[in-house]
């Protein structure tokens, strides 16, 4: 990632920034930064991944929402823009907005050459700080392989990896994702 600018924005000033944007950026550490289009595999896994994040929380208390909603990060004073989030219960938001929450219970990112580095950092330290956040979940988009994170109730975090036709346990959820839905027209055929 690149900053867009070097100079300190604010809170305030990015947010005002932001609603007037033709293209999405985030904020982290007080710099703004462009967020790049993602590449074609990029879209359909995370269609993938809000239908099959649907089909789990369907009938209970959670909700999935796309891209489009930002979370805010206290650790990095960051909004970013989760690929999936799903929340469970009552949205927090941050201040008077209506478009950035503070309460995520899953965050799921579709990893891209451009920004895997960061999305396993900082962003993944900064996702893990976050005290309603119960799974942190990176998917490949060059192979069939999910990474779930998961806050045990003694606050550490256990990684289980899942491959070719695994499912994706989501305990906090009390369901999985099923990497053949994930992958579906994507990546099919590849065993991982």
């Amino acid at each position: 990632m690149t900053a867009i600018s070097r100079a300190r924005v604010s809170a305030d000033e990015y947010l005002g920034r932001e609603a007037a944007a033709a293209k999405k950026s985030i904020l982290w550490d007080g710099e703004i930064y462009a967020m790049a289009g993602p590449l074609p595999e990029h879209n359909f896994i995370v269609a993938n991944a809000l239908a099959e994040l649907h089909r789990v929380t369907r009938r209970g208390p959670c909700r999935v929402a796309a891209s489009d909603l930002k979370v805010y990060v206290p650790q990095r004073a960051g909004f970013v823009y989760p690929d999936a989030t799903v929340v469970c219960g009552a949205l927090e938001f941050f201040g008077r907005t209506r478009d950035v929450i503070t309460n995520p219970t899953l965050l799921l990112e579709v990893l891209s050459e451009g920004t895997e580095a960061f999305d396993r950092g900082d962003k993944a330290s900064g996702y893990r700080a976050l005290p309603s956040l119960r799974h942190h979940v990176l998917v490949s988009q060059v192979e069939r392989r999910v990474e779930v994170f998961t806050r045990q109730s003694d606050d550490a975090w256990v990684l289980r990896e899942y491959r070719g036709a695994d499912e994706a346990a989501l305990d906090a959820l009390d369901g999985a994702l099923r990497l053949d839905e994930l992958y579906l027209k994507v990546l099919d055929g590849a065993a991982g």
